[in-house]
């Protein structure tokens, strides 16, 4: 009897000591907490406890650590893209790749843990306001210092740069910058001029959201001025910029360089050569080019818009004398 009272005892004993370490062991934290910890020992130096950024560090920088806690600028922020910022980091930004320090899964967990940082993006805002606000923003962070608030390029390092900055303000001379234009000159940049390709800082999206905003900037035509006088303006400029050197100012072909060449430029004066020439055929010989003479091809550089208008500016302005 004492035995069986013992052995039960010693049973007891033995299950509370088992039991005691299960019942004091610690949840698993969670993604969110797990997202913290990494969040607060490697992020928050630069983008603040709170995700505003509003550090010390963090106002230093050129360009400032995104804003995690702002709804508005979090809107065009994916998964992927936060995927690869944390991986390889983000190139002409203080940004690191961090491939070689977290681990896949840690990476998920801060993905998680920063997307919690903003409520919900733009409940009060259409798709359009949403999409031309974060615009706003881009531009003023990134695009104001060349081209100006306003759009007029009137800015100090505006006026040293050669060729300028484009006017976005002016509505003839955005007449020209069609949306693909404008996508390929933020993407991918315009060679031989100050503007760089923003492609590793901007996602498709917030090109689009830029290109949204700039439309804004667009002034209305001036007083008097129709769609066809619209059309004339963009042609005379574009003549002056392609066709002046070898046609001349007058149209004639008595320009410096064209009385060198050989056959000479067509005479856009000449009454009965202009009238036989059809404008299909105009348009084919601007965009292709001419063999055996110096009419180089302008396919690439105009478009077809470009092309109808500055043959309509041929048409109308050297109609004259023969």
């Amino acid at each position: 009897m004492r035995a069986r009272r013992f052995f039960g005892l010693l049973f007891v004993g033995i299950s509370l000591v088992w039991a005691g370490p299960l019942v004091a062991q610690a949840p698993k934290p969670t993604v969110h907490e797990r997202g913290k910890v990494l969040y607060v020992k490697h992020c928050a130096f630069c983008h603040g406890m709170d995700g505003r950024a509003n550090t010390p560090v963090g106002r230093l920088l050129k360009p400032p650590p995104r804003d995690f806690a702002d709804p508005i600028e979090m809107a065009r922020v994916t998964v992927d893209r936060i995927y690869r910022a944390i991986k390889e980091g983000i190139p002409g930004t203080a940004m690191a790749a961090w491939e070689d320090v977290l681990t896949e899964l840690e990476i998920g967990d801060l993905i998680d843990y920063i997307h919690g940082l903003a409520p919900r993006a733009g409940a009060a805002l259409s798709p359009e306001e949403l999409s031309i606000e974060i615009g706003r923003r881009l531009y003023k962070q990134s695009c104001v210092v060349c081209h100006g608030e306003d759009g007029r390029a009137n800015t100090e390092p505006a006026k040293v740069l050669d060729p300028r900055p484009r006017k976005f303000a002016d509505p003839v001379e955005m007449a020209r910058v069609d949306d693909g234009r404008m996508y390929l000159a933020i993407k991918l940049g315009i060679h031989g001029t100050a503007m760089a390709g923003w492609e590793h800082l901007l996602g498709p999206a917030e090109i689009i959201d830029v290109m949204r905003y700039i439309r804004t900037l667009v002034q209305p035509l001036p007083a008097g001025m129709t769609q066809a006088d619209l059309d004339i303006a963009v042609g005379k400029q574009i003549y002056g910029k392609h066709c002046v050197a070898c046609h001349g100012t007058k149209g004639n072909g008595q320009s410096v360089l064209g009385r060198t060449l050989v056959p000479r430029p067509r005479d856009f004066t000449h009454r009965a050569q202009m009238a036989a020439l059809s404008d299909a055929t105009m348009a084919q010989v601007i965009l292709f080019g001419k063999p055996g003479t110096a009419m180089a091809p302008w396919r690439g550089i105009l478009n077809k818009e470009d092309v109808r208008r500055v043959i309509l500016f041929i048409r109308r302005n050297f109609q004259g004398a023969s």
